[in-house]
C-alpha cells in the first residue's frame, strides 16, 4: 500500500529502528545545512502551516501500524524541518493514543523558542534536537539560517525547553572538519552544554553526501578525543540490522520510497526495512536499470538515492 507520509522503517544510528513520518514537504526547512543529506533546501522558511493535512499524516501512521507496527520508535523527522507543521502538538498526541511506541522529535532546534513549538515537543517521548555551533560566525557558515533567526535566540529556546520539558532531550553535535572541530570550537561546545544540561550529548559526523562539496567528515580518532574532551559524550556509528527478514511484496516501492527521503547502503536499507541484503540487490538492480535509482560513492562507499 502507498503511504505518502510514512518511509521505512530505516536503521537509524541514534533510535535503532525508527519508522520515518513527513510532516513538510522536501526540503522546507528553517536551516540550509551545508552538510545536509537530502541536498540544499528549496524552501528556506520559518512560516508554520499545515503543509500536509494532519489527517492524511494520521491515516498513515494509523495503516502502517495496522499491517506493520514494528519499530523501535516513531520518528517526526522526514525531509525538512518538523516543527514547521502547525498540527505537531495534535499529531504527537494522537500517535501517542494509537500506539505504546514512543514518538521521537527529530529537530534542527531553530524553532524552540517560539512558545507553541516548545510546548508541542514538549509532550513527545523524546526530543532530540542538533546544536552545530557555538557561536554566531560558526552558526551562520554551517547551518545557513533563515535570515529572522539568531543565535542568541535558537540558544535561549534549547536552553529553556530543556529546563521545561519532562520529555528527555538528547543533544547531536554535528562535527564538520576544519568548520566546528577546532579547540576553541569544542571549548565553547563544553560550556555551551553545561548551560543546556540535555540527558544525552552524541557527537556525529558526515557519512552519507553532503549538500556542499568538499564538506568532509571528522575522523574516528579526532572524535574519540573530542568525546572525552565534551566529559564523555556518545559518538554515533552505524548499526547493523538486528530484525528478522520477512517477505514485502511491495519492496520496491518501499526502496524507493526510502531512497526519496535519504541516500542509503544497501545495510541501511535490508536493517530498516528487515529483508536481507540480496533482496535489496536484487530489486536496486532492477531500479538501475529503470534509472529510478542511482548509484554514487563519495568517500568510496556505495551509496543510493532516487534519481532526480
Amino acid at each position: 500500500m502507498r503511504r505518502k507520509h510514512v518511509y521505512g522503517p530505516v536503521m537509524s544510528r541514534r533510535l535503532g529502528r525508527s519508522l520515518g513520518v513527513d510532516l513538510v514537504p522536501r526540503k522546507v526547512c528553517s536551516y540550509d545545512c551545508t552538510y545536509c543529506q537530502l541536498g540544499p533546501t528549496t524552501v528556506l522558511t520559518t512560516e508554520r502551516a499545515e503543509y500536509f493535512p494532519t489527517s492524511e499524516i494520521l491515516a498513515d501512521v494509523a495503516s502502517w501500524l495496522k499491517q506493520d507496527g514494528q519499530t523501535d520508535y516513531i520518528t517526526l523527522s522526514g525531509s525538512g524541518e518538523p516543527t514547521l507543521h502547525s498540527g505537531l502538538a495534535d499529531i504527537i498526541s494522537a500517535i501517542q493514543a494509537m500506539t505504546s511506541i514512543p514518538c521521537a522529535v527529530l529537530t534542527n532546534g531553530s524553532l524552540l523558542w517560539v512558545d507553541e513549538v516548545a510546548a508541542a515537543c514538549a509532550e513527545a517521548d523524546l526530543v532530540l534536537p542538533s546544536l552545530d555551533a557555538a557561536d554566531d560566525n560558526t552558526f551562520k557558515r554551517i547551518n545557513r539560517p533563515h535570515p529572522s533567526i539568531a543565535f542568541d535566540s535558537m540558544l535561549e529556546g534549547l536552553r529553556s525547553f530543556g529546563q521545561r520539558s519532562l520529555a528527555p532531550v538528547w543533544l547531536e553535535i554535528m562535527l564538520v572538519e576544519g568548520e566546528n572541530d577546532a579547540p576553541e570550537h569544542i571549548s565553547e561546545f563544553r560550556e555551551t552544554i553545561k548551560q543546556l544540561a540535555p540527558k544525552r550529548v552524541q557527537l556525529n559526523t558526515v557519512v552519507r553526501p553532503p549538500s556542499v562539496r568538499g564538506v568532509k567528515p571528522v575522523s574516528l580518532e579526532r572524535l574519540g578525543g573530542i568525546a572525552k574532551e565534551l566529559g564523555g559524550a556518545e559518538i554515533v556509528v552505524a548499526q547493523d540490522a538486528t530484525v528478522a527478514h520477512r517477505s514485502r511484496p511491495d519492496l520496491s516501492k518501499d526502496i524507493l520510497g526510502l531512497l526519496a527521503r535519504r541516500p542509503c547502503t544497501v545495510l541501511d536499507i535490508a536493517g530498516g526495512l528487515g529483508v536481507h541484503e540480496n533482496e535489496v540487490l536484487k530489486h536496486l538492480d532492477s531500479l538501475l536499470v529503470l534509472k529510478l535509482v542511482v548509484a554514487i560513492q563519495p568517500n568510496g562507499k556505495t551509496f543510493y538515492r532516487a534519481a532526480n
